[in-house]
């Protein structure tokens, strides 16, 4: 695991936010990680939401299976506020650019101004954060359950901003 990229992200928050926040993560982190195996021998994305019940305590929905490119969670409406959303990237697909968060994953959580953790074939883990409009790499290559069919051939960046990202979409598109 990237340490200083977690300790980074998690000082670039508010000081009050750190507990709950390292908290979030955790909970994605493993939520992602018993999904991957599903994931893969599936061959779709599994997605879910972490959220708020009306006592103030953390909620996560159980992983809800999608398509190859999409997921819609399910089973959130006890929540009174959604605080993250999460979902796998299916299993390994040389053709797809599976190994970033897409434009829409970025969009999607932009538009619903949370927070979003994806999980690719290689095992990576990501942030993306729905304010700031950018995705951070957490930790790289084998942090979570990796596709054994993952061929690990590219150069991946750890951060990409809207437009960094747009750009990275058109050029995977030629």
């Amino acid at each position: 695991m990237r340490l200083p990229l977690l300790a980074a992200l998690l000082l670039a928050l508010p000081l009050p936010a750190l507990a709950q926040d390292a908290t979030i993560v955790a909970t994605a982190r493993s939520a992602l990680s018993d999904l991957q195996t599903p994931s893969f021998r599936e061959g779709r994305e599994f997605c879910g939401v972490i959220g708020r019940l009306r006592d103030g305590s953390l909620a996560i929905t159980r992983g809800s299976g999608g398509r190859v490119d999409s997921c819609t969670p399910r089973g959130y409406g006890a929540m009174s506020e959604v605080v993250a959303t999460f979902h796998t990237h299916g299993s390994y697909a040389p053709e797809f650019d599976n190994e970033v968060p897409s434009l829409t994953d970025l969009l999607v959580v932009m538009a619903e101004r949370v927070d979003g953790f994806v999980s690719t074939p290689g095992g990576r883990f990501w942030y993306v954060d729905g304010i700031r409009g950018e995705i951070r790499l957490i930790c790289g290559p084998g942090c979570l359950p990796q596709d054994p069919r993952y061929v690990d051939d590219e150069e991946i960046p750890e951060y990409l901003d809207l437009n960094g990202l747009r750009a990275r979409t058109r050029f995977m598109m030629r």
